[in-house]
């Protein structure tokens, strides 16, 4: 019988001919809402302007909770009701830890509490639902600064029953998201605008560069797995940017869709300061990418400089 890597190098051709079009599941992290530890409103407003966007796309999405989030005093009821409204429109929820701690800065005991940790609430309504909690990705895309250790977090992973998710598409929405809600909280709504117009432009920049690098990796488009934060500029703009994949050519397909390509069958082997399945995949193979991945513009990067 043949190995899953050998397979998946035999059916590659294959794959190259059967694939129908562009194809890209969206992932979120950091939810239900990043950085908002405060204010039970503006978490549930900012969620509902995730949720209803990609219903009102008909775009399917996978969540990755920081189950830190909802234990806040006299709101944990209230945010857990938030992550059901997830699961009641059909979304698909996954752990990214209680905390976000980096696997390359704490030792794997404290990591592996925090994966446990963050699934005491999520596991428990995911599997009320007759669903399954598969879906596991890296605070930092960080699995090990070593192979021992990288391979030690991967076995605990595996003993979890996690599927690790892996990421093409990273044009750093969160620079983009901090300044927009600074500029926001202080009237600016024009600059909020330009902010906005900037990210727009800058997912065109990032998905060309996960098209370009992919062939160079892998001889053709793989579906792209797109990584996102769930923050208050992606819940204003999330269906202008659907748009722009769209006539980028693009469809949208779940993760577990995206993860039968035989792209993602390699063992990932990894171990360093992160980065994408495409550069990781690159630099096992002793590839090098020679295309440029997007870069934040000058301004928006000065405006994250301002006190």
């Amino acid at each position: 019988m043949l190995k899953p890597v050998a397979l998946a190098l035999l059916l590659l051709p294959f794959w190259q001919t059967a694939a129908p079009g562009r194809r890209v599941a969206i992932t979120i992290d950091d939810g239900p809402v990043v950085g908002e530890m405060r204010d039970l409103g503006d978490f549930e407003r900012i969620s509902a302007g995730l949720i209803g966007s990609l219903q009102a796309e008909q775009v399917p999405a996978t969540i990755f909770i920081n189950e830190r989030q909802l234990n806040v005093r006299g709101q944990r009821d209230g945010r857990v009701a938030v992550l059901e409204r997830w699961l009641d429109a059909g979304f698909e929820l996954a752990n990214h830890t209680y905390s976000h701690p980096s696997a390359n800065s704490v030792p794997l005991w404290q990591f592996g509490d925090d994966v446990v940790k963050g699934e005491v609430i999520t596991r428990p309504l995911v599997e009320q639902r007759g669903r399954k909690l598969v879906w596991f990705r890296y605070p930092f895309l960080h699995s090990g600064t070593t192979a021992e250790a990288h391979q030690a977090i991967v076995a605990f992973l595996e003993q979890r029953q996690y599927r690790v998710a892996p990421v093409t598409v990273d044009y750093a929405d969160y620079t983009f998201a901090g300044v927009y809600r600074t500029q926001l909280q202080a009237g600016a709504a024009d600059v909020a605008a330009k902010i906005k117009d900037a990210y727009l432009a800058q997912i065109d920049a990032g998905f060309d560069y996960a098209e370009k690098a992919s062939v160079e990796v892998f001889g053709y488009e793989v579906p792209q797995i797109l990584l996102i934060h769930c923050n208050e500029l992606n819940a204003f703009s999330l269906r202008d940017s659907i748009a722009r994949m769209r006539s980028r050519g693009y469809r949208f397909i779940t993760l577990d869709e995206a993860m039968q390509d035989p792209a993602y069958h390699r063992p990932d082997t990894f171990a360093g300061p992160g980065g994408s399945w495409l550069s990781r995949t690159a630099t096992t193979l002793g590839k090098k990418i020679s295309v440029r991945n997007a870069r934040v513009p000058e301004w928006i990067a000065a405006l994250t400089k301002q006190p």
